[in-house]
């Protein structure tokens, strides 16, 4: 019982930042350290949980998900340009994955470099409040997805927010903001996805070995999951309402203060 209520602290967390600008991997591991969830460490935890929140994105923008698949078969312009966009945004993560998949797994262990990587948070979203284009309204071309792809791989450094970095490279760009929005939330679906299902592929084909799910259980996982997805699909809408009102920037303020008092916290017990 111990383990679910656990598990189920780490979904809340992981619904509640996942779409805030404020990084859900770095609230992670700060949780683990700060709890003492020791057991639930590793990138199999982290992957299970943004499996839920993927299905809450994709509960929240299914008309538009559906509107741009009919496009694609009425061979829409903007429908076809979207999709191309979102799949050359993937390029970026896949490689950096493939590449520094041990030094990732060995950032997410480090509770000191996530707070040094929330500093760096906090400083993208308050400098968006100067250098943000509010006064345009571009699309997400083939080239804004790509640099966008680019945020989102660096914002696989845990503490480095992966909606705070693609939303602040769109509005460097000055694309839309509700563009910016559907774009950036739908884009992270495809890599979560795919590395949801290597995951499982690994699982599988070493059930008794050191696999990523190695120390959940059935019932850890549903909850998890479950949990992840409910409070995931209440925050990506309250970040679309908080993003039409142009309050952004605010949470730099937010990722500052979690950056400096947890490292001052390590740094000090």
């Amino acid at each position: 019982m111990n383990d679910l209520f656990n598990m189920t602290i780490l979904a809340v967390v992981q619904g509640l930042t996942e779409f805030l600008p404020v990084s859900s991997s770095g609230h992670l591991v700060l949780a683990k350290a700060i709890l003492g969830f020791e057991e639930l460490s590793g990138l199999g935890v982290e992957v299970l949980l943004h499996g839920g929140t993927v299905v809450a994105v994709v509960a929240y923008y299914w008309r538009f998900i559906v509107e741009t698949v009919v496009g694609l078969f009425r061979r829409d312009r903007a429908a076809w340009r979207f999709a191309f966009a979102v799949l050359v945004s993937m390029i970026p993560a896949v490689v950096a994955g493939l590449l520094f998949e041990d030094e990732l797994e060995a950032a997410a262990e480090s509770p000191l470099f996530v707070c040094c990587a929330l500093v760096f948070t906090g400083l993208l979203l308050l400098s968006t409040r100067r250098f943000g284009r509010d006064a345009l309204d571009r699309d997400v071309s083939l080239g804004r997805g790509f640099l966008m792809g680019i945020a989102q791989a660096v914002a696989m450094l845990p503490g480095v927010s992966r909606s705070g970095s693609t939303i602040a490279m769109s509005r460097f760009l000055g694309v839309g903001t509700d563009k910016a929005a559907a774009f950036s939330f739908l884009m992270v679906v495809p890599v979560i996805v795919g590395g949801n299902i290597l995951y499982f592929l690994r699982a599988l084909g070493d059930p008794a070995g050191d696999h990523p799910f190695a120390n959940l259980t059935w019932a850890m996982g549903i909850v998890g999951f479950a949990v992840s997805a409910l409070v995931g699909y209440a925050s990506v809408a309250w970040m679309v309402r908080l993003l039409g009102r142009h309050h952004f920037w605010l949470f730099g303020f937010y990722c500052l203060a979690v950056g400096l008092s947890g490292g001052a916290w390590l740094l000090l017990r």
